[in-house]
């Protein structure tokens, strides 16, 4: 009778758990992507946070940091701005006049064997574009709302992961149900595949955006600078990459008549940049983490499917952490078990 009660009350608190454990899960939802990027954040600022702590004691340190990674970010964006081409006209002139003329339409139709209803398409963008944009504008207020709160919410929780983190994360490893060899073990694969993985991706989208702006300094884009840190940013994400620079400069280039300029930006494009991407960020990442190269594609991939664009770093992480623990599962009970029976 008494073990049917313990039992009784054991499966209550499991639903009670998991009820609670949902409307959790609810409540994190709408700010995932900024939970996520924050704790990767306060991951890389805490080693500073640790130094600074015995001489400006937790809580100013862990303001110092934030202020300073919010002055970082503003500092940032004002140079990115100030840095945007102010006269695009010479472009915007080009892709007018190749228009009017039709060459190119004629040229874009000859190869692909159908009309092409360009001239009426662009001269209806704008009134399209109005319409849109007036069409959304409830959406548009709810998502900048969305965005201010989730600022809101990623800089007070950066103060207190930065202060309390190291607490935090005792706590975790209390309540994990696992013996404290295997947390111990978890938690240093995590901090070396994090680490991994942010020092390859970071590197890479640097490396990256550096070796496309050359590329854009030799055929003669203007505002190399500038192209060169969008890039550096757009190769952080898969898929688009700095093909979204590239692709657009290279058909001004085509546009323009600069047919050889053109052809080397696609070339140089396809391999060197390309190369950068594959085999770089591949090599990186897998040296750092013991993560099959294969196995960091799908991650990058699939993580950005799965959590958005922080997906990019969190794939390959829990990727990373789901081989350690199969791993540790095989070493801790099934291999234990099979040596007590071969015992017995």
């Amino acid at each position: 009778m008494i073990r049917s009660d313990i039992d009784a009350r054991s499966v209550f608190f499991a639903i009670l758990l998991a009820f609670f454990a949902l409307l959790v899960a609810a409540i994190i939802k709408p700010f995932l992507s900024y939970l996520l990027g924050v704790i990767l954040l306060a991951f890389v600022l805490y080693p500073l946070q640790r130094r600074l702590e015995p001489r400006l004691g937790d809580q100013l340190s862990a303001f110092a940091l934030v202020a300073g990674a919010l002055s970082a970010t503003a500092l940032s964006v004002a140079v990115m701005v100030m840095a945007v081409p102010t006269d695009p006209s010479r472009v915007t002139q080009t892709i007018e006049n190749e228009l009017a003329r039709g060459q190119f339409q004629r040229q874009l139709e000859s190869a692909l064997g159908v009309e092409l209803p360009l001239q009426s398409f662009l001269a209806n963008a704008p009134r399209r574009v109005a319409q849109l944009l007036v069409g959304d504008i409830s959406n548009i207020v709810s998502a900048t709302t969305d965005v201010f709160i989730g600022l809101l919410l990623l800089v007070f929780s950066l103060y207190y992961l930065l202060k309390d983190g190291d607490r935090l994360v005792a706590w975790i490893k209390r309540m994990l149900p696992l013996e404290a060899e295997i947390t111990e073990e978890l938690t240093d694969e995590a901090y070396v595949t994090t680490w991994a993985v942010l020092k390859g991706h970071v590197l890479v989208a640097v490396v990256q955006g550096i070796v496309a702006g050359a590329g854009l300094f030799v055929v003669g884009i203007s505002n190399v600078l500038f192209w060169t840190a969008v890039m550096m940013f757009l190769a952080l994400l898969p898929i688009v990459g700095v093909a979204a620079v590239l692709g657009p400069a290279a058909l001004y280039l085509f546009l323009d008549g600069r047919l050889l300029a053109a052809g080397f930006l696609v070339a140089y494009g396809l391999t060197a940049v390309a190369l950068v991407d594959d085999y770089l960020r591949a090599y990186v990442v897998d040296r750092g983490s013991s993560l099959h190269s294969a196995v960091i594609l799908v991650g990058v991939f699939g993580g950005v499917y799965a959590f958005g664009v922080m997906g990019l770093f969190y794939g390959p992480i829990v990727i990373g952490l789901f081989k350690r623990l199969v791993q540790l599962f095989n070493e801790h009970y099934v291999e234990t078990a099979e040596t007590r029976t071969r015992a017995e």
